[in-house]
């Protein structure tokens, strides 16, 4: 443990290069996907263009048929 300063509080050690530079870098990273995010997937890019959740919802779920032309045998 470092040694108390004359505040009686332990003198804390400045971040290592290593450690600033990580963090420099996640936040930086955030920041430009926040922005694509932004970008690209905020809103559809044809709202028109609407499938019903249902349908959706069969399609995911539907057992393996291999009646289906595109089944893979």
């Amino acid at each position: 443990m470092p040694p108390p300063t004359a505040g009686g509080r332990p003198q804390r050690r400045p971040f290592s290069p290593l450690a600033r530079d990580l963090a420099l870098i996640l936040i930086v990273k955030a920041i430009v996907l926040g922005i694509l995010w932004l970008a690209f997937f905020r809103s559809p890019a044809a709202p028109h263009m609407t499938m019903d959740p249902q349908r959706v919802e069969q399609n995911i779920f539907a057992p393996a048929n291999p009646e289906r032309p595109h089944a893979i045998p």
